[in-house]
Formats: structure tokens, C-alpha cells, sequence
């Protein structure tokens, strides 16, 4: 006999000891005794609407017990929330449901839901994808997550296959590193890592809209060079606004032929994430080492989110050509070099 499955003859016995709770609560029901026991009789045995097919509910990531009650409430296949509670409760039904997209079937009754959810498995699963993340960081967190094969997902996150207009300029060589938007997406269970970087590229293309590509054509720069920006952005700036005030630093040094010097591209050129960059880090050869190459990196150096994105295309109006962040991740901007050997100072960080 399954867990909190009501033994034969008993059902009787639990029912009116659930209704003790219903008559306790006359104001939310409104109704007297024998008509409220029929009635949640009715809410507990008969289905909400009755047919064939199945019906698709997503139950989203920390969901409560009632608010998975309000979206079965939602998707019609129950009428009371209220009933739905009490009786999960009074059944000890109420544990938490995995989160994800189930299927089931449109003539169960609130009863039978409740005990399908407590060993129903949904049909796709949610993964998150962090903003700033790199192909390489997000493939170690799906290796983890055990859905997705991280060699997969490196092996198939390359331009080839993909056709999308904000893909022409990519160098022959270069990885879809930028373009796999972060998010949360519902996969499949059996999901490929095709099928993930799919929704993440159309995610993308839904957030390059019209207007975005028009101010990136105001800059003169397409979709690539962007991108590229807003990437050193997302790694250099942990707070909302200091996103332009780094992307102000990034095209005011542009414009004058400075070298970039983004310790996010070392480290990206590296291969790790850590802290800090030592001496010797930038020393690394390598196109996306910003200390030793003048202009933008050739590529994007991690998946950036829609603000830095459009602090890439919105920068701040700003003289800074320097910045340091303090222990808390927090920048501070100078104009000049006197002035950035000052913060460095005051910071402890020379």
C-alpha cells in the first residue's frame, strides 16, 4: 500500500475528520453542513472539468503548496485551491513538487492529482543559465545538473548549423561564446545540447531587436563588436550601475588607442576564473590578453545578460579611463592615471 493511501472502509472516518476543518472556516465556504460536505465531496471526487486529453501545467522553481494549487487552479483541473490545501495537509500530501512541466490526464479528480503529484516526474526541466557565464563554466554546471552532457554542449555551441543574421560577422574559428543568452529554459528531460543552445540563440534573436540593432549601427558596430563589449562589461561590473560607467571607460580608451587592459580577458585567455590577475597573467600570449593587444578582443569573452547588453549600447557620458573595484565589488572611476594610483592606494591595491 502506497504512502498516505486511505486503508479500506476509512474513508468515511478521514473525510468527516476533514470536514471538521471545513466547518471551522464558515465564512470562507458560506455554506451549512450537509451542503458543505457535499460539496467537497464533489471537489474531491469528481473532476474539475471532464474530458479527454491531457492538460500541460508548469510548476515553477520554489513554488509552495498553494501556489501549485493556484496553477492547477489555472490550468483547470481543480476548482477550490482552498480544498486543495486543507485536504493536502490533513493527508500529509504536502511536500514539495519537483519543478518543471508535467502532463496529466483531464479527468482525475483533485484526490487522484494529489497523489499522482507525489510521484509524478515533469515532462521537461528547468535549467538556468547565469548571466556572465562562458561555454566552458556553463558546461561544467550542466555535468553537475546530470541533464545535459557538458562535452556536448562545448561540442555544439560553434556557428556552424546555426542561421541567424547576428551570426554573419563571426570569424571562421569562433565559438557561439556571447550568443547563448542566459536564462532559465524548460528542456525537455531527454533534451540534446542542440536543442538547449537552440533556445538560448532564439532567446537572443528575440532580444536583438530592432531597435537595439539601430543603436549598435548609430556606433557603427554590429552585433559581434557589441556583444564583445557587453561581455567585459558583465565580468567587470557586478552592480547595475556601474554597467555604463565600465562601458563609458571601455569607449573613451577605444577612442584613444589605449590598451584596454580588462583583467576579464586575461583570465578568459587564461582559462580560469580566480580573483585577482598577477603580473605574470598578463604577460599571457594571447589575442584576448587586453594588456598586450590595443581594440577589442576577437571575440565576446562570456555570455552577457540584457543589461549589459544595453549598457554596451547605452554607455554613460563620462571622462573615466580608469577604474578598481573595492572588496565589495563595488568600481571607483578616475580621469587620470595620478588619480587611478590614488584608488589603487586607497584600496589596498598596490
Amino acid at each position: 500500500m502506497s504512502r498516505g493511501a486511505p486503508r479500506p472502509g476509512r474513508r468515511g472516518g478521514w473525510l468527516k475528520g476533514f470536514l471538521v476543518l471545513i466547518f471551522l472556516l464558515p465564512a470562507l465556504v458560506g455554506i451549512p453542513g450537509v451542503l458543505a460536505y457535499t460539496w467537497v465531496d464533489h471537489q474531491l471526487h469528481q473532476p474539475a472539468n471532464p474530458g479527454g486529453g491531457k492538460v500541460r501545467f508548469v510548476v515553477a522553481p520554489g513554488s509552495s503548496l498553494h501556489e501549485v494549487a493556484d496553477t492547477l487552479h489555472r490550468a483547470g483541473l481543480i476548482d477550490s485551491t482552498l480544498v486543495f490545501d486543507l485536504y493536502a495537509r490533513y493527508r500529509h500530501l504536502d511536500r514539495g513538487v519537483e519543478a518543471g512541466a508535467y502532463e496529466l490526464a483531464r479527468n482525475l479528480n483533485m484526490e487522484q492529482i494529489l497523489m499522482a503529484l507525489q510521484t509524478a516526474r515533469p515532462e521537461e526541466l528547468f535549467v538556468t543559465i547565469p548571466e556572465g557565464y562562458t561555454i566552458k563554466k556553463t558546461a561544467a554546471a550542466l555535468d553537475k545538473g546530470g541533464l545535459i552532457k557538458g562535452a556536448d554542449y562545448i561540442a555544439a555551441a560553434v556557428p556552424a548549423g546555426y542561421k541567424y543574421d547576428f551570426l554573419k560577422d563571426l570569424p571562421a574559428g569562433l565559438s557561439l561564446e556571447g550568443f547563448l543568452f542566459p536564462d532559465t529554459y524548460l528542456v525537455p528531460r531527454n533534451a540534446t545540447a542542440k536543442q538547449l543552445i537552440q533556445l538560448q540563440l532564439d532567446e537572443f534573436a528575440k532580444n536583438w531587436t530592432a531597435a537595439r540593432k539601430a543603436q549598435a549601427a548609430q556606433r557603427g558596430l554590429n552585433a559581434l563588436q557589441i556583444v564583445t563589449i557587453a561581455s567585459m562589461i558583465e565580468r567587470e561590473a557586478r552592480f547595475d550601475d556601474d554597467r555604463p560607467k565600465v562601458a563609458s571607460v571601455i569607449y573613451n580608451r577605444l577612442a584613444r588607442g589605449m590598451l584596454l587592459q580588462i583583467d576579464a580577458t586575461v583570465l578568459y585567455a587564461k582559462g580560469v576564473w580566480q580573483s585577482s590577475v598577477t603580473y605574470d597573467d598578463r604577460k599571457i600570449n594571447s589575442p584576448y590578453n587586453t594588456y598586450l593587444h590595443t581594440g577589442l578582443p576577437p571575440g565576446p569573452i562570456a555570455n552577457p545578460g540584457l543589461k549589459a547588453i544595453d549598457a554596451a549600447l547605452q554607455p554613460a557620458q563620462t571622462d573615466f579611463l580608469y577604474y578598481v573595484s573595492d572588496p565589495q565589488g563595488h568600481n571607483h572611476y578616475a580621469k587620470t592615471s595620478d588619480e587611478f594610483a590614488q584608488l589603487l592606494k586607497k584600496y589596498g591595491l598596490q
